[in-house]
């Protein structure tokens, strides 16, 4: 048994699976999981858990090279890039149309589903390399 960091297994797997440059969406409760994708849910109850709760626990042990999130996300595309940088503040900010965010989940390995009730609240991050 694990003791710190992430505690889920499922996730710890997910995590420990990628490779440089594989994506992993943390979605909001809404967001329609592509057909195909593994998805892991923690949704507990509305807004439990939240996307940021889960983002802060994958900086411990995903070193992430880009993210991804919808720019019609409010109160704008600039506050959600800020909040989400200051998580992970090496990696590259790419807001793009929730259309497209969607088209691009299809290639992700995992989507990790949260209780989240923020509308566009999803972020896809691009795992880097530890070195």
């Amino acid at each position: 048994m694990k003791y710190t960091g992430i505690l889920n297994r499922d996730i710890s797997a997910m995590i420990a699976e990628t490779g440089h440059f594989d994506r992993i969406v943390i979605s909001d409760a809404g967001f329609p999981i592509p057909k195909g994708v593994r998805c892991i849910d923690l949704s507990m109850g509305p807004n439990l858990p939240k996307v940021p709760d889960v983002l802060k626990m994958l900086a411990l042990e995903l070193p992430v090279e880009q993210f991804w999130f919808a720019s019609e996300i409010s109160p704008s595309a600039d506050a959600r890039g800020k909040e989400i940088s200051a998580i992970f503040p090496k990696a590259e900010c790419i807001p793009l149309p929730h259309a497209d965010f969607k088209v691009l989940a299809y290639g992700a390995v995992g989507v990790i589903r949260t209780g989240d009730f923020h509308a566009y609240g999803n972020v896809m991050v691009a795992s880097g390399v530890a070195y």
